[in-house]
């Protein structure tokens, strides 16, 4: 503890320990006491001359609160004192048993996490062991589902590491300890929180089965017969008053009615497994957490949809292979052709066989163009539309893994635990300048006067800035995006124009995907088990 005494124009410090009744009692009069003991016999020079000095702050109020202080503290602990060795005897007997039982505890969360990890190990090296086929097949369709059943199965697995701590080489270093200490939380938070929401998600979804169900079937339905049938009906007649070949519209319309109507009809006999399919979003978002049933929406969304794709696909080659060969033709009648080792346009001098041949090939690509424009326009927009979706849920389940609900939990609380800068406030005597006194011309003026002999004294007090919200979860969500192209929406508008392959995906950051650990059950039982008995110290 320390107090500063301001005498004349002198400033000391006096640094003492909590004052303890009978052997530092503090007074600030020559008197003594029997009961002022182990008190050097003699004192110090600066002590005598502080008593000299007249006082300018009425310090007798602040010794006699320490010392009321202290003696109250001295009776309280005589009274305690009574009861000592019984009590003592008690609260031994209260720490053993809470020291049983929390071993007890730690045995039991010990044997429900190797239980887990066996189950996973199993999952995981069945999963490894798979055919060739399905080792194609599934990473492309279930890729999103995969992804974050791995992200929550090793945040689950490497639970008691993070409990632990991380080795006595963090204790020296505070700024090593203060990042591992966030991460810990960081991940912590996390999982419970995705836990929550999943656990939220899936009991509405088991409480609306029927409903979803119900839904779901209505949507598909009206999606199936009002849009795409009805749409790629309308387009082989006269679609906004445009005149198509109609031989091309019919062939291209039958291809796309045949194909929805395949399948439609797959996906009304697996239309009785939509309740299981519900059920089993449900209890994964409840086990899992809420971004494992999301990243199996998108799979499920895109492969209830492959038709569309592949639809989309067709008139999009067609499409393409119209738009280069038009574009060569063009340079043909030029006298220009593409040189693709120098990325350049170079002359050229073509046969009259040749131009013949080209005149006679523009035309009927050239009359053939609006047809396949508007095809390519009508499926572009239903995958656009898709991908939109898709791409949402993408950004639900990065924000749903970088939100540090650690972090905005401690500054709701305690905004002090975030400072972002500290700045110094000016003050003259008895005043506080302003906005506009603190100009330099001002400033300049104040300190001749002070520095001249000024009666007026200059005080600066220490103040801190805190962060925002948006300055805590800047940098998180900042990382999200990291990755992404920031060409996306110019090739994504390239390749819709092309006819060219667009990104599908945003390619948001996920969170750093930690090995899979390879441990015996027994190593893992006795690692959770140090690590609950540990989190106890």
């Amino acid at each position: 503890m320390a107090m500063f005494c301001l005498l004349s124009m002198s400033t000391y410090i006096i640094i003492y320990e909590p004052p303890t009744y009978g052997v530092s009692h503090l007074s600030l009069s020559y008197w003594r006491s029997p009961e002022c003991v182990g008190l050097p016999l003699k004192k110090p020079n600066w002590v005598n001359e502080l008593h000299k000095k007249p006082l300018l702050l009425d310090l007798n109020r602040v010794l006699m609160a320490l010392n009321c202080a202290n003696a109250a503290k001295i009776l309280l602990d005589q009274r305690k004192g009574i009861s000592g060795p019984v009590s003592h005897f008690f609260m031994s007997i209260l720490l053993r048993l809470a020291s049983i039982v929390w071993h007890m505890v730690a045995a039991l969360v010990a044997s429900i996490s190797t239980v887990v990890y066996i189950f996973l190990q199993l999952f995981y090296k069945l999963l490894s062991f798979r055919p060739k086929t399905l080792s194609f097949v599934l990473p492309k369709m279930f890729k999103h589902t995969w992804e974050n059943v791995h992200i929550r199965s090793c945040q689950f697995l490497y639970w008691p590491i993070f409990l632990q701590g991380t080795g006595v080489s963090s204790k020296p270093n505070v700024e090593y300890a203060h990042k591992a200490a966030l991460r810990k939380h960081f991940m912590w938070s996390n999982v419970l929180m995705d836990v929550l929401f999943g656990t939220v998600l899936g009991v509405l979804l088991l409480a609306n089965v029927e409903a979803i169900c119900t839904w779901v079937l209505v949507t598909v339905h009206l999606l199936t017969n009002d849009l795409l049938r009805s749409g790629c009906v309308w387009l082989m007649g006269v679609p906004a008053g445009f005149k198509l070949n109609n031989e091309l519209a019919e062939l291209v319309g039958m291809i796309s009615l045949n194909a929805i109507q395949i399948f439609s009809t797959l996906w009304f006999f697996l239309g009785a497994f939509l309740r299981l399919y519900i059920q089993v979003l449900a209890v994964l978002g409840i086990v899992f957490g809420s971004t494992v049933p999301v990243a199996l929406c998108i799979d499920m969304l895109k492969l209830v949809t492959l038709h569309v794709y592949a639809l989309h696909y067709l008139i999009s080659f067609l499409y393409s292979q119209q738009i280069q060969a038009l574009a060569s033709l063009w340079r043909l009648f030029r006298g220009r052709k593409r040189n693709p080792l120098r990325q350049r346009l170079d002359s050229y001098d073509y046969t009259v066989e040749q131009h013949v041949v080209g005149s006679l090939l523009f035309t009927p690509l050239l009359l053939l163009i609006p047809t396949t424009s508007v095809f390519y326009i009508f499926f572009t927009s239903l995958i656009t539309a898709i991908l939109s979706l898709c791409i949402t849920f993408e950004i639900i389940i990065s924000l749903v893994h970088a939100t540090p609900y650690a972090e905005i939990s401690l500054w709701i609380i305690s905004r002090r635990r975030f400072p972002s800068g500290i700045w110094f406030r000016i003050k003259y005597a008895n005043y506080e300048m302003s906005g506009e006194a603190c100009s330099p011309t001002y400033l300049d003026i104040r300190h001749k006067d002070f520095f001249a002999g000024g009666s007026e004294s200059l005080v600066s007090v220490l103040c801190s800035n805190y962060a925002t919200i948006g300055q805590v979860i800047r940098p998180y969500y900042s990382d999200i995006f990291s990755e992404v192209s920031p060409s996306f929406c110019t090739s994504l508008a390239r390749g819709m124009l092309s006819g060219q392959r667009f990104p599908s995906t945003l390619g948001t950051h996920m969170p750093s995907t930690m090995p899979w650990m390879q441990i015996t059950w027994r190593e893992y039982w006795k690692l959770s088990y140090t690590a609950v008995i540990s989190s106890r110290l």
